[in-house]
Order: C-alpha cells, then sequence, then structure tokens
C-alpha cells in the first residue's frame, strides 16, 4: 500500500479518530496507539524470498549495502524502496536499526549485475527473444512492430544494448488481444517492472500471476483495475504555486503551495494538474493560504527511477477583483504564451480556488480542440 492510497482510505474517517497499529497474526484487543510516523530519507531495501510452496516473503530493512540472512541472491530479489513507517514504540525503531547485524555486503551494482545475468539466462531459455524471432513468431513487419512498440501493445528490454521481447507477448495460447490491452495500461512503467508483474505472484490479485487472469472476464476486469492504478504509481503531476513578485526578485524560492497526484502522464495536461489540486494526496502546506493579486503556477511532471523533474507548462495569472488574466505556456512547443481572461466566483480565492478555476478552464478547451 502507498501513501495515495493510505490517504484515500483515511480520507473517510473523522478527524479526530485514533490511530492504531495491528500487528501481523495479532488480535483486535492487541492494537496499538500509533505515536510517530518515521520517514526515512533514504531508501530502504525491499527483498523478497520466494518459498518453495512458490509463496513469497517480504522483507524490508534500512541498510542499502546488506542482504537479511536467508536470502538467495538467483531466486530471490531486491530492490530499493521510499518507505513511510507507523510506530507505536519509538524506541523500538531507533533500537531494531541499531541492533541488526546485517550480513554481507551488497550495492547497487551488485543489483544490476543480478538482474542483467537473469535477462542473460532468460534470453538464452527463449524467454526473450530477439527481434527477428518475435516478428517471425507473430508474423508482423518491422514497421507493424514498430507501431506496436509506440503504442505500447508490447515492449522490449535492453539486453547487451539489443531489444529482447518477452516470449510471452507472442504467445498465441494466450488471449493475446487482452494482454496486450494490459500492457498498453503498463507503458508509464519502466519494462523490466512491467514484466515483473505481469509474470509474477502478486498479493493485490489474490496470490495470481496476471498472465493466469486475461480468460475470465471477471478476472480480466480485476486484472485492469489493478494495471491503471499500478501504473499511475511511476508517474506524478506536481503542481508548484508560487508569489510571482517574490520568485521574480529571490532565486530559488520555496512554493506558496504545493500538490501532487499520481496519474499516467498520457492522460490530458490539464486534467492531471486539475486532479493534482482535488485529490487528498500531497499537499503542503496543509491550511491552503489565499492567492496573491500575480500568482505564479508550474506544473511539474515526476517519473519513477529518473531524477529531477520535468516542467510541462507555466502559468501567470494576475487579479483584479474577481478578473483574471493567466497568460499560458506549455513545453510541448515554441509557440508564444495565449492569454486568457475569466471571472472568478470571489474576490478573495485561495491558491487552489485559482488552480481549479484556471485548469477547469483549460481542460475544456483542450478537450473542445480534440473533438
Amino acid at each position: 500500500m502507498n501513501i495515495d492510497q493510505v490517504l484515500r482510505r483515511l480520507r473517510r474517517a473523522p478527524d479526530d479518530a485514533t490511530v492504531l497499529l495491528l500487528p501481523a497474526y495479532g488480535v483486535v484487543s492487541e492494537c496499538e496507539i500509533v505515536r510517530a510516523v518515521s520517514i526515512p530519507r533514504r531508501p530502504w531495501v525491499h527483498e523478497q524470498h520466494r518459498r518453495a510452496d512458490g509463496q513469497v516473503d517480504h522483507l524490508f530493512h534500512p541498510w542499502a549495502e546488506a542482504w537479511t540472512e536467508g536470502f538467495d541472491g538467483p531466486a530471490d530479489q531486491a530492490s530499493l524502496e521510499r518507505v513511510v513507517i507507523l510506530v507505536a514504540d519509538e524506541e523500538s525503531l531507533k533500537h531494531g536499526i541499531a541492533d541488526a547485524a546485517p550480513k554481507g555486503r551488497i550495492s547497487m551494482e551488485e543489483l544490476r549485475a543480478a538482474e542483467a545475468q537473469n535477462h542473460h539466462e532468460m534470453r538464452a531459455s527463449s524467454q526473450l527473444l530477439t527481434e527477428e524471432d518475435f516478428r517471425a513468431r507473430l508474423g508482423v513487419s518491422r514497421k507493424r512492430l514498430a507501431n506496436m512498440l509506440e503504442e505500447g501493445s508490447v515492449f522490449a528490454l535492453n539486453v547487451d544494448r539489443a531489444s529482447a521481447f518477452p516470449a510471452f507477448l507472442c504467445n498465441k495460447t494466450l488471449d493475446l488481444k487482452r494482454l496486450w490491452a494490459v500492457a498498453r495500461i503498463l507503458v508509464p512503467a519502466p519494462p523490466t517492472s512491467r514484466l515483473d508483474l505481469l509474470t509474477r505472484q502478486c498479493g493485490a490479485l489474490g496470490g495470481r500471476v496476471p498472465l493466469e487472469l486475461l480468460e475470465d472476464d471477471r478476472d480480466y476486469r480485476s486484472l485492469r483495475r489493478f494495471a491503471k492504478g499500478w501504473a499511475s504509481e511511476f508517474s506524478r503531476t506536481v503542481v508548484k504555486c508560487y508569489d510571482a513578485e517574490q520568485s521574480d526578485s529571490t532565486p530559488q524560492v520555496d512554493p506558496l503551495y504545493t500538490c501532487a497526484t499520481e496519474i499516467d502522464p498520457r492522460r490530458l495536461l490539464w486534467k492531471r494538474a486539475l486532479d493534482a489540486v482535488k485529490s487528498p494526496g500531497y499537499r503542503f502546506p496543509h491550511e491552503i493560504p489565499r492567492a496573491p493579486l500575480t500568482l505564479l503556477i508550474c506544473v511539474e511532471r515526476a517519473t519513477a527511477g529518473e531524477s529531477g523533474d520535468v516542467l510541462e507548462a507555466r502559468l501567470v495569472c494576475e487579479l483584479s477583483g474577481r478578473n483574471l488574466r493567466a497568460s499560458v505556456t506549455t513545453a510541448d512547443g515554441d509557440e508564444p504564451a495565449i492569454v486568457h481572461k475569466l471571472k472568478l466566483a470571489t474576490k478573495r480565492p485561495s491558491v487552489t480556488d485559482l488552480c481549479d478555476a484556471v485548469f477547469s478552464m483549460l481542460k475544456k478547451l483542450a478537450r473542445g480542440q480534440t473533438t
């Protein structure tokens, strides 16, 4: 469960409700009060230990340089993930980190080497195919394959600087039409993550492998719903609001307000920006400030695993009573800023009131242009 999913559920709870923590395999009477929230600055190691019966044990620890005892490199997996810890006893957290004795040494280079070795073995066993073999099995031309790659129906891994295609994507014993439809949903995620999701047991899907959920209509609908939520976690749309006068005079000024949501980057820009404003997910500060007379809005996109955010749009909004003048510049072209005028419902809007009005107008205009 990620932070956005937690916040969505907490939204239904009363503000004065006490947060309790139920330990694994505990009974309700053993619930403890959550007394603190720890947000480690560095990612933790997420180990997935595969048991003989096919089930997977998930272990998390903060040592990016060490395995836990019992980790089997060839069979098990490990990755780095950001975590949030709900703490019932702060002393236990401190002692747990200080007293643990990790075994062995690992590094990101070793993780990448293990992944590369796994891909080499998959290619040797024909689980990954060359482009020529993949096209031959599907019976498609180079042009058709290029189109399928572009739309996301199929994908390839980079193995020794050559494209390697998962063999299941051309396995005609599967419902390829449905499989390719799911693959298109997963496009925001890197190819290796898509491969792992489609071929491994998933707890959120009842411990089943997604490739096994293509035949039954109900299973397929469940898989599509899960895939949409899972893929959206790889891209975040962020809206940052600044006092334009301060941002012009002071370099690297902090934003007045920031909000964000995890959403498919292929969705309409203004739809994503509007969702970020209305989403119960990340917001800071929690008390929404009033909009200054001149508000600078930056819409950015952050992608998991990539450093730095991509600026997608820049808006300068000037207030005069209820009248708003918005100068909009997008990053997808060299055209000059487009100016829009609209009348707000109030003379003293908050930054989110203003963003809501502007993004709603731009979303409506963009949809009109595409119809």
